[in-house]
C-alpha cells in the first residue's frame, strides 16, 4: 500500500496505563488452518476463515480513518494468532500489562481466533470508538484493559494465564538464539 502521509501512522507500541483494549470487528472464534492448532494441537486442518472482501474494505477504512484523524494511536490487526498475538505483541512494544477478558464466548475461539477483518485498539476512552463503530455499522467491544506488569486474561469461569511481560519478552526474544544453539 502508499501512505500519502508518513507522519500519521501508528504501530503497537504507546498503549498507556489504564487504556481500554477494543476489538474493532466480529470475533466468531474461527480456528481451521490457525497457529493455535499447529502449535498448539499439532494439527493442520480446517478451513480457513471466510474473507468478505466488502467487510474488509469497510473495516479497514473505517480503522484508517480514526488513525488519520487523530483518533487512534495504537493499532494492531489481528491475523496469526488472533488476539492473543496482537494483544501480546502491543504488551510487549508498549512495555506494560494487559488483562483480557473472553466474558462468556468460548475462550480458544476468543483469543487464538484468526477472524477476518478485525483490529485491536487502545484508547483512553473506549465509548467515542465503540459510538463511531456502531454508527458506522461495525461490531466493536472492550476486551480488556491496559495496566500492571503481567500479560493475563480470563473468561467467565475464572482466570485463564498470567504471565509476566517480562517473561513474555524473555522468551519472544530468546528463541531465535535459543533455536541456532539447539
Amino acid at each position: 500500500g502508499l501512505l500519502p502521509n508518513y507522519d500519521v501512522v501508528t504501530g503497537f507500541g504507546g498503549a498507556a496505563e489504564g487504556d481500554a483494549l477494543v476489538l474493532i470487528g466480529e470475533t466468531k472464534g474461527s480456528l481451521g488452518a490457525s497457529i493455535y492448532l499447529r502449535e498448539v494441537l499439532n494439527r493442520e486442518d480446517g478451513a480457513p476463515p471466510p474473507v468478505d472482501l466488502k467487510l474488509e474494505r469497510k473495516t479497514g477504512d473505517f480503522v484508517r480513518d480514526l488513525i488519520e484523524a487523530g483518533e487512534l494511536t495504537v493499532v494492531h490487526d489481528l491475523s496469526d494468532g488472533g488476539l492473543v498475538g496482537a494483544a501480546a505483541d502491543i504488551a510487549l512494544a508498549s512495555d506494560v500489562g494487559m488483562e483480557l477478558d473472553a466474558g462468556e464466548a468460548v475462550a480458544h475461539g476468543f483469543y487464538f481466533g484468526e477472524d477476518q477483518a478485525r483490529y485491536l485498539v487502545a484508547v483512553p476512552n473506549a465509548d467515542e470508538i465503540l459510538a463511531k463503530a456502531k454508527a458506522a455499522g461495525l461490531t466493536a467491544a472492550v476486551v480488556g484493559k491496559v495496566g500492571g506488569a503481567d500479560f493475563a486474561g480470563k473468561a467467565a469461569t475464572g482466570e485463564l494465564f498470567r504471565i509476566p511481560v517480562a517473561h513474555v519478552r524473555e522468551m519472544h526474544e530468546s528463541w531465535m538464539p535459543n533455536w541456532i544453539e539447539g
